[in-house]
């Protein structure tokens, strides 16, 4: 009887675990869906009540307008700044994925000196590491602005991937540092004696080694950097700037275009989810090699 009860106490609380679980992702989703079907209405549905959550016709006009493939006699992005939006997306394509790959090199290398090298100075040079990215955005960005402006950085893709720096490089040294400290230095050693030198050991031996942390650390500061808005605005000026800038064009003076800005999110949003679809199992054994040393 005891085991009994003790099961079917059990069961209930499965349950209510699985009831509660259910109620957060569905909490969770729901702005993802808003968002996305707000980008399939038409512009008078969005604001009609009660609102038309599932019973409406779906449109792919909002889409071709924000990708400049409407038809003729398609409305076009009245009331928007400008309404080359996939050039946004262009320059955060260039200004993010070259940012990356310099985030993942000098991370990689800087992470390997902190966590192989004993020089004076190594914790507190890790420490201020960490502070960099602690600092909030808004009190760098004046200075940075005035920098921009006096060296010939203001609106150059040259600028937004020196300041994107700020935001990937402090947070990828310190995920990777764990990574590194991972790999048994028995193995550089043996490199060593058979004759290695610095650069065959990184590539041959520690790279390989934390490849999936390098993936999981890079897949994270992609996200970072690719969803940051304040740099983009305020050092962008008016042609280089990145898609999450590029969406307040739909921020018109006399209207708010809710359903294109809606689709130009979902467009925005499609290369994180793709990345994490296909890294995933990468991004999983990435976040946990670092865990333990040894």
């Amino acid at each position: 009887m005891a085991i009994a009860l003790r099961s079917r106490a059990r069961r209930r609380g499965d349950l209510l675990t699985y009831l509660v679980l259910t109620l957060w992702v569905l909490f969770v989703l729901w702005p993802l869906y808003w968002v996305f079907t707000m980008a399939l209405k038409h512009e008078n549905e969005v604001l009609v009540r009660p609102p038309k959550i599932f019973n409406f016709e779906p449109t792919f006009d909002n889409y071709a307008t924000v990708l400049n493939l409407a038809r003729s006699g398609l409305a076009t992005n009245a009331g928007a700044a400008r309404s080359d939006f996939p050039s946004y997306f262009v320059n955060s394509i260039i200004v993010v994925g070259t940012s990356i790959v310099i985030t993942v090199v000098l991370g990689t290398l800087a992470a390997y000196a902190l966590s192989r090298y004993r020089f004076v100075g190594r914790e507190p040079l890790a420490l201020l590491v960490l502070i960099v990215r602690m600092i909030p955005m808004m009190t760098v960005i004046m200075p940075l602005y005035v920098i921009y402006r006096s060296w010939g950085l203001y609106n150059t893709y040259q600028g937004l991937i020196l300041v994107y720096q700020l935001i990937g490089l402090p947070f990828f040294i310190w995920l990777m540092r764990s990574h590194v400290a991972a790999v048994p230095t028995e193995l550089e050693d043996a490199a060593r004696v058979d004759g290695c030198n610095l650069g065959q050991i990184l590539w041959y031996i520690v790279v390989p080694l934390v490849a999936p942390g390098m993936v999981a650390a890079g897949i994270l500061v992609f996200i970072y950097m690719w969803n940051n808005f304040i740099f983009g605005l305020l050092l962008g000026g008016t042609e280089i700037q990145p898609v999450t800038v590029g969406i307040l064009n739909y921020l018109g003076y006399d209207q708010l275009q809710y359903t294109r800005m809606a689709a130009a999110s979902v467009i925005c949003i499609t290369p994180e989810i793709i990345a994490g679809m296909f890294i995933q199992r990468y991004i999983l054994k990435g976040l946990s090699s670092g865990a333990v040393k040894g």
